[in-house]
């Protein structure tokens, strides 16, 4: 039976999949109808016409610059901004121009490069993205180009770095907030299209059994379902700290509820990341962590070290526990071939996998749930144990 829609999410998963199928069957047609593609991203939006032309201007750009590029997980690269711009759609029923033109090209600056294109095709991109800016204007035209560079994280700024440079214009411009949010919730769920199929299963039931049925004999899937494979598994696992860093920074800003909007957005991205998380959790009770005994020890660690003040704050492995530290040895490498290989330890190690998942669903759902948590010890400047 197909899950419903809770009041905080967005889009369900199985919503995603199917919006980013049609949005990639009509990429896919021989001739593309670009009226048809715009309404079906938008769609039950107010925007005017004249916005329409524009949006569509700013898609031919996009159409140069991504050609037939493709995501690290195969998918067309357009694919992504345009997903992003239907998310930010079904949040906010009257989008502005910069709502539209800043999610569709919030990645120009940084992947959309010359030395990425090769010259030929950047300056066929760039001229289309000329006539865009003659169809704006200088008025309008100079905000969006704001917009566009303080999206982009280029050069040699930390994750960190970056999202406290975009959270000093939030006030002047929400709608990079937004943008952002769309941005994450994109990216959080992107890993998903390849494994739906473990959705139909009820995460909590599964926690309620093996904690407390006496002859539970482990959780049963069926054949649809599959653990993802370690490059996949460091992409999502690298979303969901990430997540868990903006959500921080943004609480600790207090501009996570600093509009209907950005509200139902980070409660949105905070939804996405327990249900990515809910379903790597399965995935590893199912196929790597089948011991009913470990399983519950696992889950009773986990409850005590969220209970007793682990998710409160950073903190050192010399803590003693084997989620102490966790945060600190996945982002304090500032080289990214290192940290991809924490990731790629952390989730071969399926025990700590499936700690660090279940921790991960905590934290998401403490900020839903509590508007007054964060975790201390995580800034722009990065992340420090014992802080606070």
């Amino acid at each position: 039976m197909e899950r419903r829609r809770s009041a905080r999410e967005i889009l369900t998963i199985e919503e995603y999949v199917t919006l980013s199928a049609k949005i990639n069957y009509q990429l896919s047609a021989r001739s593309l109808n670009r009226p048809a593609l715009l309404a079906l991203v938008l769609g039950n939006a107010e925007v005017e016409d004249a916005d329409r032309d524009l949006v569509l201007e700013a898609f031919a750009v996009l159409q140069e610059g991504y050609g037939q590029d493709r995501r690290r997980l195969g998918t067309p690269g357009i694919l992504h901004p345009l997903r992003a711009v239907a998310i930010l759609c079904r949040a906010l029923r009257r989008p502005t121009l910069m709502h539209l033109l800043g999610a569709l090209l919030h990645d120009k600056d940084e992947d959309l490069t010359q030395e990425e294109l090769g010259p030929e095709r950047w300056e066929q991109m760039q001229r289309r993205h000329e006539q865009l800016v003659a169809a704006l204007g200088t008025s309008r035209a100079a905000p969006l180009g704001e917009r566009i560079r303080l999206l982009s994280n280029r050069g040699a700024q930390t994750y960190e770095e970056y999202l406290g440079r975009l959270l000093d214009s939030v006030r002047l411009m929400p709608d990079l907030l937004h943008v952002k949010l769309a941005d994450r919730l994109d990216n959080t769920f992107d890993i998903n299209l390849q494994h739906p199929g473990v959705t139909r299963y009820n995460f909590y039931r599964a926690v309620f059994d093996i904690l407390f049925l006496p002859r539970f004999q482990g959780v049963e899937m069926g054949s649809f379902h599959f653990m993802p494979d370690s490059d996949e598994g460091v992409m999502l696992l690298s979303q969901l700290f990430k997540d868990l860093t903006f959500l921080v920074l943004l609480r600790d800003a207090r501009l996570d509820a600093i509009d209907d909007t950005a509200q139902k957005l980070s409660v949105g991205l905070a939804v996405a990341g327990i249900r990515e998380a809910q379903w790597l959790a399965l995935e590893s009770l199912n196929t790597c962590v089948t011991d009913v005994q470990l399983q519950r020890a696992l889950l009773k660690e986990v409850m005590a070290y969220c209970t007793t003040g682990g998710i409160e704050a950073v903190t050192a492995r010399e803590a003693g526990g084997e989620l102490d530290g966790m945060l600190l040895r996945t982002f304090t490498a500032q080289q990214e071939g290192l940290r991809k290989q924490m990731l790629r330890d952390l989730f071969e190690n399926r025990e700590l996998l499936t700690r660090m998942v279940l921790t991960f669903i905590v934290v998401f759902a403490a900020f839903i749930n509590d508007p007054s948590y964060t975790i201390k010890g995580i800034d722009r400047t990065g992340l420090h144990a014992g802080a606070g």
